[in-house]
């Protein structure tokens, strides 16, 4: 019963960090206000700008996790 709940804990992060991932990668656009990876979740880089007006943020292109 112990390495089934183990592996159970295990897969079940393992699923929760792929997806985190790569649903990060599928928006084109980052919001940028401070150090760090940045707010992507934009498509289009006129969301990004209408989202950093008047905040002082900027908006770059989001090429995925480096490697």
């Amino acid at each position: 019963m112990r390495k089934f709940v183990i592996a159970a804990v295990s897969l079940s992060i393992a699923l929760i960090a792929a997806s985190n991932g790569a649903e990060a990668r599928s928006y084109r656009y980052c919001l940028k206000n401070s150090p760090g990876p940045g707010d992507c979740k934009y498509s289009s880089y006129r969301q990004c700008k209408a989202s950093a007006s008047g905040t002082g943020a900027i908006c770059v292109r989001n090429y995925g996790p480096r490697r």
